[in-house]
């Protein structure tokens, strides 16, 4: 999610997948030509996108020259320019990297324009979830559900709230939905970095976000989009990836299929330059080999989904994650440019029916001081359950 791996290796795993599993093209509005050399939707996507970082590059180059000017010092004039003229080349790099995963994508999912139509109608109310209406096998959306990932150094909540947003236009009286609103919901994924001194525990917030979800009434949940804030020193460093479907363009994607075909892939997200993860479905029995780590604490007894997800802005990223029936996310695996683990993985620990339950098992779910961490998440989420509100 945050692990960087060697540049340039990302891509051709992506094309491995590709070949490996014959993935079909995404569905659209547009049934254009899907040959690159026909000038895909893909690829000209892609190649305004490169553009953009090229422009962009040739931006900071100017800037920092034009910074070069204030100083006096000959030396230090002369590092100045060095130092503008190696990021210039890193810059070149980058958008390069970046561009050449973009069109690997394009030969994954195909060279249709990613234009999904969702009918609000066709949703179900979040409410409902749990309640006359079966939840998502992979990703439950009842309100509630809470899985905790413990590791690294950082501990990392993730509960549906009782909240509902509608992403679109605001429903009108009393109406449901209106327009192109998805009614979601509302997700807050929480990581807080953990510091243990002596018998003191401290909970540092290094990423605060609210996820939107819609379930459609066949059960495949839609990513309606994100608010997510960096947090750095206590302060919000930035708001890198967050996107509303029909703001600016931006458009939801499927987060995963309640019935995934195995070598399907899905837009999971599409806001040019902000949020393009994908995903492709690797197999719906699986067990996560020796080499991956094995099993988890939740283990999947060869019941879980494993999906490929990628970030092409990232493509120094990729990851295996599995998702066990009926409980949701459990694992996820960092993987190199030849699918083979770093090393690295994010572990649930536990899943529990609501944040206060996840709150009363300390051992259970590996969280060292409850009091401590409740106090850091009612602080940057104060409406996020009854615990926060006395409610």
């Amino acid at each position: 999610m945050r692990m960087f791996l060697k540049p340039k290796l990302v891509p051709a795993l992506i094309t491995a997948m590709a070949t490996t599993l014959a993935v079909p093209a995404m569905a659209s509005r547009d049934d254009d030509d899907d040959s690159r050399s026909a000038g895909g939707n893909c690829s000209r996507h892609a190649e305004l996108l490169f553009r953009a970082c090229m422009a962009d590059r040739e931006d900071d180059w100017l800037v920092h020259k034009a910074d070069c000017i204030y100083v006096t010092e000959r030396e230090d004039k002369r590092s100045c320019l060095a130092d503008a003229r190696g990021e210039k080349r890193d810059k070149a790099d980058e958008c390069d990297e970046v561009y050449n995963a973009r069109l690997e994508v394009c030969d994954l999912v195909g060279e249709r324009r990613f234009d999904i139509e969702f009918d609000p109608e066709e949703f179900v109310h979040p409410d409902d979830i749990g309640d006359g209406v079966g939840p998502n096998p992979y990703f439950p959306l009842t309100a509630g559900h809470t899985h905790v990932i413990v590791g690294g150094g950082e501990v990392t909540v993730v509960t549906a709230t009782d909240q509902v947003r509608y992403v679109g236009e605001e429903p009108d009286d009393d109406d449901l939905v209106d327009d192109d609103a998805l009614p979601c919901r509302v997700v807050r994924d929480l990581v807080f970095e953990e510091t243990v001194d002596g018998v003191e525990v401290e909970y540092d917030a290094t990423e605060v976000t609210q996820d939107w979800y819609a379930q459609h009434r066949n059960g495949d949940v839609i990513y309606c989009g994100e608010n997510t804030y960096e947090i750095e020193d206590g302060l919000i460093d930035n708001t890198d990836g967050s996107f509303a479907n029909g703001t600016d363009r931006a458009l939801a994607g499927f987060l995963v299929r309640a019935n995934p075909v195995v070598g399907a892939g899905d837009r999971q997200e599409m806001a040019s330059d902000e949020a393009e993860d994908i995903v492709v479905y690797v197999s719906l029995a699986a067990t996560p080999p020796p080499a991956e780590g094995g099993e988890g604490m939740i283990p999947c007894s060869g019941n879980c989904l494993k999906t490929f997800e990628l970030n092409p802005r990232d493509p120094a990223v990729a990851e295996f994650k599995y998702y066990k029936p009926g409980t949701g996310f459990v694992l996820a695996v960092k993987i190199d440019g030849d699918r083979n683990p770093i090393g690295e993985r994010e572990e649930v620990t536990c899943v529990k029916n609501s944040l206060a339950d996840a709150l009363a098992d300390p051992m259970g779910c590996g969280i060292a001081d409850p009091e401590a961490l409740a106090e850091a998440i009612c602080l940057w989420a104060p409406t996020i359950s009854p615990l926060c509100t006395g409610e």
